[in-house]
């Protein structure tokens, strides 16, 4: 039953993410929904890389380009000759594959390609933890810095009172020797 959880959890999480990462790659390089080869390319590049590295069911990476699951399937057996005869399809892919394995990593998420080796998603993790360390001992310095801010604030209150009294004291000080002397 948990397992049947973390399945739907992670495969929400992947999916909200691969939709943000693709809304801002889109903008990003102009791919626009047309049949323009330049958009092609990009969106058979993001499918196949999705499909590799994310445990989606096709009908949701297709979902996320307005495609069907039979699009996606195509994009990803298409993908050898594309990457092999087409520069331009290998450089869009090895750049996208790139990014988005950074984007899924930055996110939490270890890419299936990765995460076959034990290795890397062990040291994933251990760069999680002193994440989570680092922000919370970010937060720790934050708030001594306020603390530090406010206890500056009222050593300045505390100086300028001195010095008033100081100069109360001194012109005090000076009325009462002119009495003295009027004595």
């Amino acid at each position: 039953m948990a397992k049947d959880y973390d399945e739907v959890v992670g495969s929400v999480i992947s999916f909200e993410t691969l939709k943000l990462f693709w809304e801002e790659y889109s903008r990003v390089n102009n791919v626009g929904q047309s049949r323009e080869r330049p958009n092609v390319i990009h969106r058979q590049a993001f499918m196949h890389i999705a499909r590799n590295n994310v445990s989606l069911p096709l009908q949701r990476i297709g979902r996320l380009l307005g495609k069907d699951h039979s699009t996606v399937i195509y994009a990803c057996r298409v993908h050898e000759g594309n990457y092999r005869y087409d520069g331009d399809y290998r450089r869009v892919w090895d750049n996208l594959n790139r990014e988005l394995e950074d984007y899924l990593l930055g996110h939490g998420i270890v890419p299936k390609t990765i995460s076959e080796d034990g290795d890397v998603k062990e040291v994933h993790y251990k760069f999680l933890n002193v994440s989570r360390r680092l922000r919370k001992k970010i937060q720790e310095f934050e708030s001594y810095k306020k603390t530090i801010k406010n206890d500056l604030k009222k050593i300045k209150v505390s100086k300028d009172y001195i010095r008033d009294l100081e100069q109360r004291n001194e012109s005090l000080h000076k009325e009462l020797m002119r009495l003295k002397n009027l004595l």
